[in-house]
């Protein structure tokens, strides 16, 4: 016969078989467990810190300008700032030609229909061209400068606003071509000679200022052992001419 104090089958666990199967329960809504999305976005977080640490870490693609000295910064920023308010004032100028001519105009229209044939004129090389500008002399009788050189002193000096460019005995237009020969760098066919001569048209000391941008075309010319040296003129004249086509 059993024991009255013992009980049935059917009632309660024991309390210390209980206490541990609550406390795993517990735990078990506890603890975290990543579904689909969590694991998506954890991911984009892992790509993103390493994105970021990829970018603080790589050197810069140009470390010149961290070595630059304060005057040279400052110049380039003059002549960003120069070419910024050239840009400006003829964008203001050609809102104002467009009210002009929505109004009806015919003088504005006229004058502009002049200004852009003289414009092109001299963009073409069929017209002297007469004004300031920068003269450039570069010795090189090693002959170490060759025509990307001077392609890219035509392009800063047309960047920095030159009306018209002769480089030697050529003019500089918008389908010349430079290449590298026996005789030295030559334009649309012609050899520039030695030294070589380039003059330009435009603002003195804006044109200037672009030619000595650090890592520019000056120390460029100088780093290939030749001498470099420019100076402004207040009036040159660009007497070369390119012949108008028939076509």
């Amino acid at each position: 016969m059993p024991d009255e104090d013992t009980p049935s089958g059917g009632g309660a666990p024991p309390a210390d078989t209980a206490a541990p199967a609550d406390v795993r329960d517990v735990w078990h809504r506890l603890a975290f467990q990543p579904s689909r999305p969590h694991l998506v976005i954890g991911l984009l977080f892992a790509v993103l810190g390493l994105l970021a640490t990829v970018a603080i870490v790589r050197p810069g693609t140009d470390d010149r300008w961290r070595t630059a000295r304060t005057e040279d910064l400052v110049q380039i920023l003059d002549d960003l700032t120069s070419r910024q308010q050239r840009l400006d004032a003829e964008a203001a100028r050609l809102t104002g030609l467009q009210r002009d001519l929505e109004a009806g105009s015919t003088v504005e229209a006229a004058a502009e229909a002049r200004r852009r044939l003289a414009a092109l004129q001299v963009l073409t090389g069929t017209t002297p061209v007469s004004g300031p500008g920068l003269s450039i002399v570069i010795s090189d009788p090693t002959r170490q400068v060759d025509a990307s050189v001077v392609l890219d002193a035509v392009q800063e000096l047309r960047d920095a606003g030159a009306e018209a460019i002769q480089v030697g005995p050529a003019r500089v237009v918008v389908d010349s071509w430079f290449g590298d020969s026996a005789d030295g760098v030559v334009v649309d066919g012609q050899p520039v000679g030695t030294p070589l001569r380039i003059q330009a048209i435009g603002d003195p000391s804006t044109l200037a200022t672009a030619m000595g941008i650090p890592g520019g075309v000056a120390d460029s010319v100088r780093t290939r052992g030749a001498v470099f040296a420019a100076s402004t003129d207040p009036s040159m004249t660009i007497s070369v001419t390119v012949p108008e086509s028939s076509e």
